[in-house]
């Protein structure tokens, strides 16, 4: 697969916005950083498409983050990840005041079902989801501690989910990339590929966008930081105990690592990274 703007005429528009934030250990997101707390911002994208509308790759927080880790044992995921949000930080909100009402947006791409990704779902009525089978699979029908484990709050899933959404096999993908593996072409115009970055948890999704101002690789958790795709410098071997697979996220990230090697133009996005939305949206407050 080469660059996906030379195989299409169609584009999308995009833009990194953050709903929220949590507290983490700098040393922690990456092996050897500094003992120092900082900030991981919860990173969204919001995708215009010509033809179908406004789409968003995951929610970040929302303030019903707080009520639904308010009764053990989900306040035990608040005690573990400070959580810092605003009404008007929402995604909701957010583009409400960018003159897009949450009533217009067509689609939500979930990467996965960590709470940081899925706060906002229940604030776009009339969008339908996607995520691959194999992410919603593993959360399914979990509560209490199995669904601590998973880093997963029931409470944030809408009612119907499952009929408003658009389950993938990803793996099943006829198109290939030489480094990512299998590939979804979204609407079959090439602006939207998924593909698989299994590790940080089940299923996870990543998206190549074909944009005005040239590719963009969103890629969730499969890093935090940029130093983790250029450098592969991985975070701290405790975080293995809440990802779903160690190896295959060192898989994933390697897989990465090699598409960034063979891409260097295109602009990849952690979903966590500073370094990466202070560079498109200036400092953050």
């Amino acid at each position: 697969m080469t660059n996906m703007q030379t195989q299409t005429a169609t584009l999308v528009s995009f833009e990194l916005k953050s709903a929220g934030y949590c507290k983490a250990s700098w040393h922690h997101a990456q092996k050897g950083a500094p003992k120092k707390t900082i900030r991981f911002y919860a990173t969204y994208a919001v995708i215009k498409h010509p033809k179908h509308g406004v789409i968003l790759f995951d929610t970040g927080y929302a303030k019903r983050f707080f009520s639904s880790t308010s009764s053990y044992p989900y306040k035990l995921y608040r005690a573990f990840t400070p959580v810092f949000i605003k009404p008007e930080e929402e995604a909701a909100a957010q583009l409400k005041a960018d003159g897009i009402p949450p009533e217009d947006v067509r689609y939500i791409i979930v990467s996965h079902f960590h709470a940081d990704h899925i706060g906002g779902l229940k604030d776009f009525p009339n969008a339908r989801f996607i995520c691959d089978r194999a992410a919603y699979d593993d959360i399914k029908g979990k509560s209490g501690l199995s669904a601590l484990k998973k880093g997963f709050l029931p409470a944030q899933i809408p009612e119907g989910f499952e009929e408003r959404t658009d389950f993938l096999d990803i793996e099943k993908g006829v198109s290939k990339d030489e480094h990512l593996g299998p590939l979804h072409d979204l609407f079959n115009d090439g602006t939207i590929h998924l593909t698989r970055l299994d590790g940080h948890a089940k299923g996870q999704l990543g998206a190549l966008l074909a944009t005005e101002k040239g590719q963009v690789f969103l890629i969730s958790d499969a890093a935090w930081l940029k130093p983790a795709y250029t450098d592969l410098k991985l975070p701290h071997p405790i975080v293995r105990l809440f990802f779903d697979s160690w190896a295959e996220y060192r898989a994933s990230l390697n897989r990465v690592h090699n598409f960034h090697k063979a891409h260097p133009e295109t602009l990849i996005i952690p979903c966590h990274c500073l370094e990466t939305l202070t560079a498109l949206n200036g400092p953050q407050s």
